[in-house]
């Protein structure tokens, strides 16, 4: 089979990472063409994995970068779609030269009479990381502070070209959805009233690459003491309140006797470093760190106020480490509480800190649980399980021609 999978980065955030996974899976058994606009890695991301790259709106050839170019130039100052019906175009040109089986979308800007004109030539799955595709917007939410924030809205301007109704009602676009969580195949099928197909496929993660650590070692790698107890949570400025970073930090604080070490990954720009319990390791890139980091810590936190299926709770559960999580959107279909983790409001962090209290001083079900939490991922979130998934929903969609 042939597929084209499209994601708006090539590598970095969740999304992407979820797309280039797939993308390596499928290439196993499949010819891929993996198209990306905005390139975070070099290309020996692809080596060895069988992934034809193709990255949409670059080019080596002069005229064409001075028409990429003036095409920018143009849309920024006049406020029209001109760089997106280029990059439309140019994309759908390649797709018809390919003749692919499948385009398979994941984070995607194209207009929804784009995608329904792509959908008439070509059947498409749609892979929902956010709330985009059928809303205009990434995430609604109301921050811990009371903020009302919306993520990612369709400026003013543009709401006009971007109508879900143009793919979403009865036209004839030959596309199926396809969320990573229960949580956002409901929030699909609000929307498509049965009209379009919503299905559920998990993300999955490359269980060979992410694997557990003896805990020593991992400590001695990130340079804490391994017998402290062990707090993990990843810090990002991107979406810092949407993260719900500031409930650990004042969870912490409102446990200030207890000794333990709270070890914190990514941007720290907005990082209380007063706690000294507070380790401020910065970002973590490659699955040998990643590994590392998770197998250090004796509980993962995730406090999100809103989240679909992050991969981060996936890569602490293979690595063994169970996951202190928000009971909010696709999180608790990960973490099962008293198997693979435990649960909290998002919006009390006087009970998310007497939950860390809690585990502080019951290492002991934490041992329990342990053994638990690679077993699961190992039956549901397997990269292979994903590629074999999408394959019956590839079959599906391709069937209907």
């Amino acid at each position: 089979m042939k597929l084209i999978l499209y994601s708006e980065n090539d590598y970095g955030c969740g999304a992407s990472i979820a797309a280039y996974r797939l993308a390596a899976a499928a290439a196993k058994t499949h010819e891929v063409m993996y198209v990306f606009e905005k390139q975070k890695n070099d290309y020996s991301l692809y080596k060895n994995t069988g992934i034809r790259p193709w990255h949409l709106g670059r080019s080596y050839s002069l005229p064409k970068k001075v028409v990429y170019r003036l095409a920018r130039t143009i849309t920024r100052y006049t406020r029209t779609e001109v760089y997106r019906n280029l990059i439309f175009s140019v994309f759908l040109s390649r797709v018809r030269q390919f003749k692919p089986d499948v385009v398979h979308l994941h984070n995607c800007y194209f207009t929804q009479k784009q995608i329904a004109k792509l959908a008439s030539e070509f059947p498409v799955v749609w892979t929902m990381h956010d709330q985009f595709a059928l809303y205009g917007y990434n995430y609604k939410i109301k921050a811990l502070d009371g903020e009302e924030i919306t993520y990612c809205p369709i400026e003013p301007w543009r709401r006009h070209l971007y109508k879900p109704e143009d793919i979403a009602g009865d036209k004839p676009a030959d596309v199926m959805f396809t969320p990573p969580s229960q949580w956002l195949t409901d929030l699909a099928d609000a929307v498509l009233k049965g009209r379009k197909k919503a299905v559920k496929v998990n993300n999955g993660i490359p269980l060979g690459a992410i694997v557990p650590v003896e805990k020593a070692e991992a400590c001695e790698y990130v340079g804490i003491d391994p017998d402290r107890f062990t707090l993990l949570f990843l810090a990002g400025t991107g979406a810092w309140k949407r993260k719900n970073v500031d409930a650990v930090i004042e969870a912490v604080k409102m446990v200030p006797e207890l000794d333990m070490q709270v070890v914190v990954i990514g941007s720290v720009a907005k990082t209380d470093k007063r706690d000294p319990r507070l380790v401020i390791k910065g970002s973590v890139s490659g699955t040998d760190a990643i590994s590392r980091y998770y197998s250090c810590a004796d509980v993962f936190c995730i406090p999100s106020i809103v989240d679909n299926l992050p991969n981060t709770v996936l890569e602490s559960l293979a690595c063994g480490t169970p996951v202190l999580g928000a009971a909010t959107g696709g999180i608790p279909e990960m973490v099962i509480e008293g198997c693979t983790g435990w649960l909290f409001d998002p919006y009390d962090t006087k009970q998310l800190s007497e939950k860390i209290k809690y585990l502080y001083e019951h290492r002991d079900e934490i041992k329990s649980i342990e053994k638990n939490c690679r077993p699961f991922v190992e039956e549901f979130f397997g990269e292979d399980t994903m590629a074999a998934n999408y394959e019956r929903i590839y079959q599906e969609i391709k069937g209907g021609r």
